[in-house]
């Protein structure tokens, strides 16, 4: 079983999904970037960023394009993950489960 956040074929389950309203929800780490959108990570195979209401689209894309080439690369989401969040050091690092912060400052 890889640990590359890239899913490998047969297609894998995912341990983020979305509640009712489009929210993210599932265990992991977070970073909310302002102009970019919230980052996170189950720690296992999971990477995504979802996009904000006030976030630069073609900066954030191209961070996903980035993101797919660190897992086509070998790097696994946790580090890939830690890379990004180290480049935005002054937000910071959320643990816990999505589905709590709903509602929170993280979406708005």
């Amino acid at each position: 079983m890889s640990d590359k956040f890239l899913t490998d074929y047969p297609l894998k389950d995912v341990t983020v999904g979305r509640r009712f309203g489009g929210r993210p929800e599932g265990p992991g780490r977070w970073q909310r970037i302002p102009h970019l959108g919230v980052l996170w990570t189950d720690d296992k195979d999971g990477l995504q960023l979802s996009l904000l209401k006030s976030a630069d689209h073609a900066a954030a894309n191209a961070l996903r394009r980035r993101m797919v080439m660190m897992a086509v690369d070998g790097m696994t989401a946790t580090a890939a993950f830690d890379l990004i969040a180290r480049e935005n050091r002054t937000h910071m690092i959320m643990h816990g489960d999505l589905a709590d912060r709903s509602d929170d400052i993280v979406w708005n």
